[in-house]
């Protein structure tokens, strides 16, 4: 009797630790994460009872383990720990700042008391930025371009399209280019026997050539972007504020020009890049040098995998599966939450952020994107 009372108040005092936890305390919790990464019985009990005795806390329980398992679910076999808490610390960073964007004080009060209080700061932080924005445009190769920075020297052919219609090009290696009006690009006659490099100013579609021993490189404003294979999109006008890559079909790695010439250990580069597949892309912004991944704005359906999009009484985990299938985009979600949520609807003409808006309206779900993946929060259908 004393050990099962010893046992009773164990119990109850894990989880009164708990009552006071937030979204964030519970993903960097051991217990938690061991929960969730490995799924053992006698903890699935002790976290139902815990939602049970505190539903008010079941919200922020069922995000934290959607999260953890979007990281967790990349790791099929063992590896570093160290490597699983950069992710989680990295997905948490972007939880916390969408946080702060919605519970922000509304922007014309900050702007009205900064500027007060600090007037005279930034009048001189103004004078100073301009003065050195001046100073580097005149010593930075008298205003070249990157364009022109990084072909000037170069022995290579140049095809520019200065009409209003798209131009086709077939590159040395046999991939193809369809390059827009008014962009140009630059490449030599014959690529290396090491790797195939072009250089581009405007925008272009990229049908590249699969050749394993040479990776396909594009250098566009400060990006340089590696692939294989694939097909993707680049647009990079000199005097836009933001250079976009977008895949349609395969995989491509983004970096900044500066990490790709200056790093030269190969493992240490992949850390500075991003990866980016089908229905994916990266924004750099010029002025902060930042690198954002996202869903592109029109994700298409990857050729190969079409369906009929037409459900009666279809489990909405199968629902999304399809959708996770079809448009090769990672959507992130409870499948056993969702296995008893009923979904009936015809979805053949509808884009894929139309699909999702009806999917959520019906089983009384949300979703949001982060970091390239699509992330669905229920509290599932179960009464």
């Amino acid at each position: 009797m004393l050990v099962a009372a010893y046992v009773y108040v164990e119990a109850n005092n894990n989880m009164n630790q708990y009552k006071e936890y937030s979204l964030e305390d519970f993903v960097l919790d051991a217990r938690f994460q061991k929960w969730v990464r490995h799924e053992h019985q006698s903890e699935s009990a002790f976290w139902q009872s815990f939602i049970n005795e505190n539903p008010l806390l079941q919200n922020d329980i069922l995000q934290a383990k959607v999260l953890l398992k979007s990281v967790y679910r990349h790791y099929n076999s063992d590896i570093n720990d160290s490597e699983i808490d950069v992710e989680i610390q990295e997905l948490l960073s972007k939880v916390r700042l969408t946080k702060l964007s919605e519970d922000a004080v509304p922007v014309q009060v900050l702007k009205k008391n900064i500027f007060k209080r600090n007037s005279l700061f930034w009048a001189a932080a103004s004078i100073i930025l301009c003065l050195s924005l001046g100073w580097l445009y005149q010593s930075n190769q008298s205003g070249k371009s990157d364009y022109e920075r990084l072909t000037v020297t170069k022995q290579l052919r140049e095809e520019r399209n200065d009409s209003k219609k798209n131009k086709a090009i077939t590159l040395p290696d046999g991939s193809k280019i369809i390059l827009t009006p008014y962009s140009k690009i630059s490449f030599p006659e014959q690529f290396l026997s090491e790797k195939r490099v072009v250089y581009l100013s405007g925008e272009a579609t990229f049908d590249v050539s699969k050749d394993p021993k040479r990776p396909f490189l594009v250098y566009a404003n400060q990006l340089v972007t590696k692939v294989l294979g694939t097909s993707f999109t680049i647009n990079a006008r000199n005097a836009a504020n933001k250079t976009t890559v977008e895949v349609k079909e395969g995989k491509v790695s983004v970096f900044r020009q500066t990490d790709f010439s200056e790093v030269k250990d190969q493992n240490a580069l992949k850390t500075k890049g991003m990866v980016i597949t089908a229905n994916q892309k990266v924004v750099y912004e010029k002025e902060t040098a930042n690198m954002l991944k996202t869903i592109s704005d029109r994700p298409e359906i990857v050729p190969g995998e079409e369906s009929s999009f037409n459900f009666t009484n279809v489990p909405a985990s199968q629902v999304l599966s399809e959708l996770k299938e079809a448009y090769q985009v990672d959507i992130i979600f409870d499948k056993e939450l969702l296995g008893d949520c009923p979904v009936t609807a015809s979805l053949e003409h509808q884009s894929l952020f139309e699909k999702l808006d009806i999917i959520c309206e019906v089983i009384e779900a949300s979703y949001e994107m982060l970091d390239g993946k699509i992330v669905v929060y229920s509290r599932g259908c179960k009464n």
